[in-house]
């Protein structure tokens, strides 16, 4: 390890405003999907961890958005090639957990996440299994005291991170045998960053690269072969 520090469209809308409003979705099918969510209130909900969003296909594309506090949102790909998930939340103490390709390929695909707010929480697994593939994402955190825990272990993995505030809690697993990178733009302070990247095969680059405007904090880096 080198180391570097059917033919079938849906379309599916919905929005809602004021609060405890639920939305709960299955889909399925090998066509394109599209899925468009706005909610704007408290306590909303979009899926849960017992109920989760669920979908499956080619070409899914998924636009989600959350405006206020105390919001959920619990959604999983079971398989989406080409496929481009794009979510925002705006508020303090939302609550969301993503899993993507646990059991199928996710190539080619974009996801992309905004938090801009307090002590919201992000939980974003991609891949479970050899048979994960692909698939980049990009995530950019504007406010104090979130706590995001992302993990990607497939073919290749590709973390883009923008963090703008203070005493947030990063934690960052990438495994695979492929080349995989991660890149940090960090301003603020007393933020806690994790990074771990763990592969086993030889000839593969796995790349960290991080810029941060700080006065305190913490950051940990550990590449291995196992681990980690």
């Amino acid at each position: 390890m080198k180391n570097l520090i059917k033919l079938m469209l849906v379309c599916f809308v919905a929005s809602v405003t004021a609060g405890n409003n639920d939305i709960y979705l299955t889909q399925s099918g090998g066509g394109a999907f599209n899925l468009t969510i706005d909610q704007i209130g408290a306590t909303n909900k979009v899926g849960t961890s017992g109920a989760n969003v669920t979908m499956a296909g080619a070409s899914i594309t998924g636009d989600f958005k959350q405006q206020g506090n105390t919001n959920t949102f619990a959604a999983s790909i079971a398989q989406g090639n080409s496929s481009s998930w794009t979510m925002y939340q705006i508020g303090n103490s939302n609550n969301s957990t993503v899993t993507a390709g646990g059991t199928g390929a996710v190539t080619s695909s974009d996801f992309d996440y905004s938090a801009t707010g307090n002590e919201n929480v992000l939980v974003w697994l991609q891949g479970s299994s050899s048979t994960a593939t692909g698939g980049n994402q990009d995530f950019v955190i504007a406010g104090n005291t979130n706590n995001v825990n992302s993990r990607c272990e497939v073919i290749g993995c590709i973390n883009n991170w923008d963090i703008d505030g203070n005493t947030n809690d990063i934690d960052v697993t990438q495994i695979g045998t492929d080349d995989k990178s991660i890149t940090f733009d960090l301003t603020g302070d007393g933020n806690n960053i994790d990074i771990d990247q763990t592969t086993s095969a030889s000839g593969v680059t796995d790349t960290i690269a991080i810029t941060a405007v700080s006065s305190s904090g913490t950051i940990n880096l550990d590449q291995c072969t196992s681990g980690c």
